[in-house]
């Protein structure tokens, strides 16, 4: 499995542990959040070591170093005389975190003591009242608990001494005041270790001293099914010249694993992301959104996690509008709680994700085969249809908003979007397809037909009489800004010439779009440019990966790869192996509101190079699989392991290079026979293909190529 350490300011980098139902993570200046979802047991975790007589030893204040892994963070404090390694790891589905502590070097006088603020109330929006603390003598532990019983946390260890005590006087006693409790390490082979369990209950049924028992007891090696989850996470192997590369696109797949969180009363599904909770107890986005899933899951789909792509579709139907088959945008972790729909706008905000998933989940099938998946879902697909094209104008055959709803934008109310307009493209292609394999011709056709009218149709409403591409239309008629993202959706729908695509791919390449990092959201030239600003100006990871794939999908493999490789150092940046949400538009800082381990970032720096860089596509009902790689220039090599062709569990190994005037591959095939597809782009124009049967085992092919 990956490691990824850092050095100091450790103190100032985003540092997190994540399980399926435990999290803890933070920056080591403010102290690390400790979650079960959706129950936030306490916020300022840190520690403090203190000598024999009480004083502390200042020099070990802060972490010399971190490791983070896909199953926990390891920070390493250091000062003469004293080295301590401090593991924090959330287990499986166990609802809490557990720290075990090695002194390696220290007096045995050597008390360290842990500090933190309780909680113990659930996420934003929902909360608990009357909580207090005790000590709970036979646990050795703090008890957090409220009067129902519903809900408690145990921060709890064999090892604890001295700790705080509940305070009944008339000031400084309100519940939520700083709490300690100090760890007295025993001994453990050549080291003295301490453990400390924080663990929490959520449901009535949860056994809160069976869960700290088991976290306390749990050996130090990752259980059997969260080594078999990341395995399968990082199956597919992507090897390049460039080592920051291949090192990111690594890590890229652990975040995605990393973003599957388990709710009870909720179910299992991808979350947003993880950052510093803001204000309120919400570490971002570390809940539910139906578009940021589907995002990921496209990420999933191209790297061949079909079951974990099967489960967030099923995932995201389950919250299906019951009504009008709209999908949903936003669950809260604590919406079990709640009267989420009712009460709440965020749950039915947005028409596109209907949309969206109509694509990706026809993506889904095609590259999985897995048409029982479809069968399944049917009608929910099909409410899905109704509400789409219900959406659609009679008169020009594009969709529009709803007043009260959105999409894409959510910074200006447009009643429609190029983005939206385009969506509908790919969906109802989507639809065709699906409608294909579940024998429904006359609905494929119609389906079909809607895409031809709303293709045609983009270019009326969304074209200027100046040659610019309108992002939309305000309710009072006025058009949106003419230079957006939406540029790149003209292109995707059909709806741009090769002339106009052109012209947009060389204003991406231009100072005031492109920077060493990424491309702005707007230019710099714009009169309401802002660098700091969330989306006017500013340089989002997901909309430069995703201009990178258009790029490479035009065949313009330079200017993609170029701009691809600017993402590579945001994996290094602050949260290890992790990406950012959005920088600055002005130096490769991080916006203010950015999320630090922001999921569709690292999905769409990964869907990019498998779909782009390598040119992958499978069809797994056709046992088919195309291979058309870009890569740079100067690389001469490229390698992918992993390939499944189908569900059926077979994959392929892939190994190009360039060879003088000729590209050559060898395959290892795994499994059953498939038919390929290679195209070698880049070079000569028509670029040379190469259609052949692959039986299992090693075939070595040769395509004669040149870049001149």
């Amino acid at each position: 499995m990956p490691s990824w350490t850092v050095t100091a300011p450790v103190q100032e980098r985003y540092l997190a542990a994540h399980g399926l139902r435990g999290f803890a993570g933070g920056y080591g200046s403010d102290g690390l959040e400790v979650w079960s979802f959706p129950v936030q047991i306490a916020s300022g975790y840190r520690l403090e070591f203190l000598r024999g007589d009480g004083t502390r030893w200042e020099a070990a204040d802060a972490p010399a170093a971190a490791t983070v892994d896909p199953f926990g963070l390891t920070r390493v404090y250091a000062a003469p005389g004293l080295r301590v390694s401090e593991r924090i790891e959330a287990r499986d589905t166990l609802p809490g975190v557990r720290v075990r502590l090695r002194v390696e070097q220290a007096p045995p006088t050597l008390r360290i003591r842990v500090h933190l603020v309780p909680s113990l109330n659930l996420m934003w929006p929902a909360g608990i009242g009357g909580q207090e603390f005790g000590w709970d003598d036979a646990a050795k532990g703090l008890l957090l608990q409220e009067p129902s019983g519903a809900f408690r946390a145990l921060v709890a260890s064999p090892q604890a001494g001295a700790h705080s005590v509940p305070n009944n006087d008339r000031r400084g006693s309100a519940f939520g005041q700083p709490l300690f409790l100090d760890l007295l390490p025993t001994a453990c082979g050549r080291a003295r270790c301490a453990t400390l369990a924080l663990a929490a209950q959520g449901e009535r049924d949860e056994d809160l001293y069976g869960t700290a028992a088991a976290l306390l007891e749990a050996p130090e090696a990752p259980s059997a099914a969260d080594a078999a989850r990341y395995a399968q996470a990082t199956r597919l192997r992507i090897a390049t010249p460039d080592a920051q590369a291949d090192r990111a696109l690594r890590w890229a797949q652990v975040a995605l694993e990393q973003a599957w969180s388990c709710n009870p009363r909720l179910g299992c599904g991808l979350v947003a992301g993880y950052g510093p909770s803001h204000g309120a107890r919400r570490p971002q986005y570390a809940w539910y959104f139906g578009g940021d899933g589907l995002v990921t899951t496209r990420a999933l789909i191209a790297s061949g996690q079909f079951e974990r792509a099967a489960a967030q579709l099923a995932f995201e139907l389950r919250y299906q509008h019951p009504d009008n088959g709209m999908l949903w945008h936003e669950l809260s972790q604590s919406a079990g709680f709640l009267q989420w729909v009712r009460d709440y706008p965020h749950m039915y905000a947005h028409v596109d994700i209907a949309f969206d998933f109509l694509s990706v989940t026809a993506e889904y099938a095609r590259a999985s085969g897995d048409d029982a998946f479809l069968r399944a879902h049917w009608p929910q697909l099909l409410a899905a249809w109704r509400y789409c094209r219900g959406l659609v104008d009679a008169g020009d055959g594009l969709p529009r908003v709803p007043a009260g709803k959105m999409s894409g934008n959510e910074q200006d109310a447009l009643t429609d979007e190029l983005t939206l307009s385009a969506a509908w493209v790919d969906a109802a292609q989507a639809m065709a397809a699906m409608a294909d394999t579940q024998g429904e011709a006359a609905l494929a056709a119609q389906a079909r037909a809607d895409a031809v009218r709303a293709r045609a149709a983009i270019r009326a409403r969304y074209r200027d009489p100046a040659g610019q591409w309108i992002s939309g239309f305000h309710r009072d008629g006025r058009p949106g800004e003419r230079f957006s993202g939406a540029d790149l959706a003209a292109i995707g729908s059909g709806a741009a010439t090769p002339q106009e695509a052109a012209a947009i791919f060389a204003q991406l390449a231009t100072p005031d779009v492109l920077t060493d990092w990424g491309l702005r959201s707007k230019p710099a030239s714009a009169p309401d440019y802002e660098p700091q600003a969330y989306s006017r100006g500013s340089v989002w990871g997901l909309g430069s990966a995703g201009a990178a794939e258009a790029m490479w999908r035009a065949g313009r493999g330079a200017q993609a790869a170029d701009l691809w490789q600017r993402l590579v150092p945001w994996a290094a940046q602050d949260a290890p192996g992790h990406m950012h949400e959005v920088q600055s538009g002005a130096a490769f800082v991080p916006q203010r509101e950015s999320v630090p381990e922001q999921t569709w970032s690292s999905a769409s720096f990964l869907s990019a190079a498998i779909g782009g860089l390598l040119g992958l596509e499978v069809d797994g009902a056709r046992r088919r699989l195309a291979f058309a790689p870009q890569p740079p220039a100067e690389w001469d090599w490229l390698r992918v392991q992993g390939v499944r062709v189908g569900a059926d569990g077979g994959t392929v190994d892939l190994a190009w290079r360039r060879e003088a005037h000729r590209a050559v591959l060898e395959l290892d095939n795994h499994g059953q026979a498939f038919d390929l597809t290679w195209r070698q782009l880049g070079g000569n124009a028509p670029p040379p293909t190469l259609e052949r049967r692959i039986g299992p085992g090693r075939t070595r092919l040769v395509l004669p190529w040149s870049e001149e």
